[in-house]
């Protein structure tokens, strides 16, 4: 099930994000600006758990100034999802892991899938850098797409 990311989840979204660059940045970002920033929304998709079990984390998805960050560990990106999503707005860019955003890439056709960058240059709308999400702990095996 995936759902709107509110302040009260950020602290148990901590453990699932902080393993790889993609989640760091995602983490940096919710560290800087909360889960319920004008210009962002975050959506957290999390297997439903019985009544008392925890709920497990499988992706978090940020919309960032118009650009999508995705981070699933295990690969099960919601794709009908971000159809629909990406049925109301397009983003600028996507960005996050290969195999995320190569899924991400069935539904962007006219973009172009660029790979093996160290870290995408992440801006506002207005083309100023977003500082939290340029730091050298968020360097890695990136994947963007443009059009």
């Amino acid at each position: 099930m995936i759902r709107v990311c509110k302040d009260a989840d950020i602290a148990a979204l901590e453990g699932y994000l902080k393993d790889e660059p993609y989640g760091k940045a995602i983490a940096a970002a919710l560290a800087e600006f909360g889960a319920e920033a004008p210009f962002e929304t975050v959506y957290i998709d999390e297997e439903p758990g019985g009544e008392d079990a925890e709920k497990k984390v499988r992706g978090v998805y940020l919309w960032l100034h118009g650009t999508l960050i995705l981070y699933c560990k295990e690969n099960q990106v919601g794709i009908d999802f971000l159809e629909e999503m990406m049925g109301i707005e397009a983003p600028r860019m996507v960005a996050g892991r290969k195999d995320n955003v190569n899924i991400v890439s069935w539904l962007l056709t006219d973009y172009d899938m660029e790979t093996g960058k160290a870290l995408p240059e992440f801006t506002d709308r207005e083309g100023s850098p977003v500082e939290c999400l340029g730091r050298a702990e968020h360097e890695g095996e990136w994947a963007v797409l443009r059009r």
